[in-house]
């Protein structure tokens, strides 16, 4: 399967482009390529006809692409951003990935659009949004618009809504608390290994998050549609778990 992973030298994507140990071809798409690995191709989502193009001869698209930004951060410059790539750019790869008869659309969404409800209540799998700021609306809005492509042109869609990654190999969390939702990284990759291929019809919105003891993320829907199965509980490997909030520190301030 030749898969497409959009902002392939963000955080994530470099993870994914790194340890992604299937048969898949990856197309590794960003604005700003890596010049030393030959999978990478020149990807604006915000310009449509260079997402058309990069479109061409895709079975899969794993977006993961996004206005770097994240948390309750305002103000018309940023929010104008958010907009312009999470919105419009979802937008013309929906588009291109209609166009060119794409098999499977996985969307990276965002456990921030289910921020509204409080804990201790329990959050199911495809809960109503209740975003919490900007970011989290672009990423409703982004959902909204995969139904409709999904329900409108009979495309295989997956919204996944995830939490922060973390590499648990970073010297940081040995000494830091981890946020409960919070998923390691392999876990992270086996949702969107398995989102490629489980067997869909239409869109589903479908929550992943680590387990942890503290865990009010329902997992149940992964479980049954994906097959997804946490393989790491950062307790058990010694890990402290602090709360839903907890502050993020500077990880590349760190070795």
């Amino acid at each position: 399967m030749r898969v497409l992973i959009t902002g392939a030298a963000g955080y994530v994507g470099r993870y994914f482009a790194r340890h992604w140990q299937t048969n898949d071809e990856l197309i590794l798409g960003d604005i700003h390529p890596a010049r030393n690995d030959s999978r990478f191709i020149p990807l604006d989502i915000t310009d449509s006809k260079q997402t058309r193009a990069a479109l061409q001869g895709i079975d899969a698209v794993v977006h993961l692409a996004k206005q770097a930004d994240e948390g309750p951060m305002e103000g018309d410059e940023l929010n104008g951003k958010r907009f312009d790539v999470n919105v419009k750019g979802t937008f013309n790869l929906l588009e291109a990935a209609r166009d060119a008869n794409v098999k499977r659309f996985v969307f990276t969404s965002s456990i921030m659009t289910v921020q509204g409800y409080q804990a201790p209540q329990q959050v199911e799998s495809d809960a109503e949004p209740r975003p919490v700021g900007s970011y989290a609306l672009t990423k409703q809005l982004c959902e909204v618009m995969c139904a409709h492509y999904a329900r409108e042109y009979g495309m295989s869609i997956v919204c996944l809504r995830i939490p922060k990654p973390i590499d648990l190999e970073h010297p940081l969390w040995k000494t830091h608390p981890l946020r409960p939702q919070w998923v390691p990284f392999p876990d992270l990759m086996q949702a969107y290994q398995k989102s490629l291929r489980a067997p869909i019809d239409g869109c589903e919105v479908i929550t992943i998050v680590g387990e942890s003891s503290k865990r009010r993320w329902d997992l149940k829907k992964a479980q049954e549609i994906l097959g997804y199965q946490p393989t790491m509980l950062p307790e058990e490997l010694g890990f402290q778990l602090g709360s839903e909030d907890e502050p993020i520190p500077d990880e590349s301030a760190y070795s």
